[in-house]
């Protein structure tokens, strides 16, 4: 399979965490033993990275074509749910050309540094960006093109809201994709084809590392339905399998036997884009900037994952804006009674959290936890009244929308 992607260095804050992957070089290293041939990587590197490139190459068995930029992209991310920070700043004024990349199968990502110019029999787009670029705009061309994206690129790329207006304009307008896939995050992905709509699961697992596996999903993806010639709905199932298998365990390549394992091991969920969205409590401190920052990030992250939250500080106010505290006491406890899920944020051992945390499992209402440094010896009544608690975010989101629509 040739695939035209980045190689990127990944640094992750929150919890530590550094890598050097990328799209492509995580692509060609996810899929070195499921695809028929070897894969070819055309990608961009700086001369000092040079070298480590090539040791990826041979460890994972892939030939490599480079493009020097003056130096490797790399992608800064506060916590592993979280858009990253890119450097050097001039890095999308490379503006580098990766022309002259044709064959039978190709897998084209989006890149950062500039464009990636294919032609292919079969052809998969994953753009990975926040502001996409139609797949033939740089005269890039397809026998048969199979979209992956997200539902903010789908929606830029067809001009469209509505879901199925989506699926219409990609197919049938000036994109015309013979395959559009449509990731929706922890509910799922439904797969379009001329013919059928196909449901695809999202495979549950308690740890859930976010970075990179986009890029895993759309790999595994591509070398099913282009290098390998599957149905594109099967395609799709197994790139979700894989997808688990790497948010659990990160490990590279991903071979077939432990893809089939995947279903006795985690839960198919697919959640309908029709059914009613989950309400969630966000308990949490909120006294100083930093408790306030985590507070709209996670209300933020929970909300784009289609969760309605309630939030105290911006739904009912602080105890200064009540004649008394039993009033503000009253509306925060009516709001957990109905909630569907808790969200804790258990950081600083606030006494008000843990205090909505008791209550909400007094009610039977789950509670999902996040904290940045757990202290067993503080926290024994909050694992053993039966929350789960998680010590990163991307964990702590999947999990939380999976019990919330249970």
């Amino acid at each position: 399979m040739i695939i035209a992607g980045g190689a990127y260095h990944e640094l992750c804050q929150f919890p530590p965490d550094s890598a050097f992957f990328g799209s492509g070089i995580r692509a060609a290293a996810a899929t070195e033993t499921t695809v028929s041939s070897r894969n070819q990587l055309h990608t961009c590197i700086g001369p000092a990275d040079k070298e480590t490139l090539e040791t990826y190459a041979a460890t994972f068995n892939f030939d490599v074509t480079t493009t020097e930029i003056p130096e490797t992209v790399s992608f800064d991310y506060l916590h592993n749910h979280s858009n990253p920070v890119l450097s050097p700043a001039e890095a999308s004024n490379y503006n580098r050309k990766l022309s002259g990349v044709s064959g039978d199968a190709i897998l084209r990502f989006g890149l950062v540094e500039g464009t990636a110019i294919v032609s292919g029999k079969r052809v998969v787009y994953d753009p990975q960006s926040a502001s996409p670029v139609p797949f033939n705009e740089n005269g890039s061309t397809a026998d048969e093109l199979a979209l992956i994206l997200n539902r903010n690129e789908a929606t830029q790329l067809a001009g469209e809201d509505d879901l199925e207006s989506i699926f219409t304009e990609l197919m049938a307008g000036t994109t015309a994709a013979d395959v559009v896939v449509l990731k929706r995050g922890a509910k799922g992905a439904i797969v379009r084809t001329s013919s059928i709509t196909t449901q695809i699961p999202v495979f549950q697992t308690e740890s859930v590392w976010g970075i990179g596996s986009g890029d895993v999903f759309s790999a595994v993806f591509a070398g099913e339905w282009a290098e390998n010639g599957e149905d594109a709905a099967d395609a799709a199932l197994t790139a979700s399998k894989a997808t688990a298998t790497f948010c659990r365990h990160r490990s590279l390549p991903i071979s077939r036997a432990v893809v089939e394992s995947v279903p006795n091991s985690a839960s198919p969920t697919f959640i309908s884009p029709h059914t009613t969205p989950p309400t969630i409590y966000l308990a949490g401190p909120f006294f100083d900037i930093g408790e306030r920052y985590v507070v709209e990030e996670v209300k933020h992250l929970l909300e784009s994952e289609g969760a309605d939250v309630i939030s105290p500080v911006h739904d009912i106010g602080r105890a200064a804006d009540y004649d008394s505290p039993e009033e503000v006491a009253q509306q925060d406890l009516d709001a957990i009674e109905r909630s569907d899920l808790v969200f804790a944020l258990l950081d600083h051992l606030d006494s008000g959290t843990h205090f909505e945390v008791g209550y909400a499992r007094k009610e039977g209402t789950p509670v999902i936890g996040y904290t940045n440094d757990f202290e067993m010896s503080s926290e024994t009544m909050i694992r053993g009244s039966g929350c789960k608690v998680y010590e990163d975010l991307s964990s702590a989101i999947y999990n939380a929308i999976w019990r919330a629509y249970a």
